[in-house]
């Protein structure tokens, strides 16, 4: 009795995981071709069947480049003037 009860059990399970991967599939299908028709993002990298925003390069001045170099210069000239503890 107890035995028919886990097959039972078991067999409901295995329904239930084929249903879900159905829906996971439909779920992933829906998400692919969203993902192509959204363009304001960026691009879309494809890498098999999952579609994935790539978000457009920032461009950075050359003054603003500078800027930070010179800041970097300035936080490691100060950390070597002052003697490690």
């Amino acid at each position: 009795m107890a035995n028919q009860a886990i097959s039972a059990a078991v067999s409901q399970l295995k329904q239930e995981h084929i249903r879900l991967c159905k829906e996971l599939a439909r779920v992933d299908e829906a998400l692919s071709v969203l993902g192509s028709l959204d363009s304001a993002q960026g691009t879309v990298a494809r890498g098999g069947k999952k579609a994935v925003a790539v978000k457009p390069k920032r461009k950075i001045s050359a003054a603003a480049r500078k800027k930070m170099s010179d800041a970097a210069r300035a936080r490691w000239a100060a950390k070597k003037k002052t003697p490690a503890k």
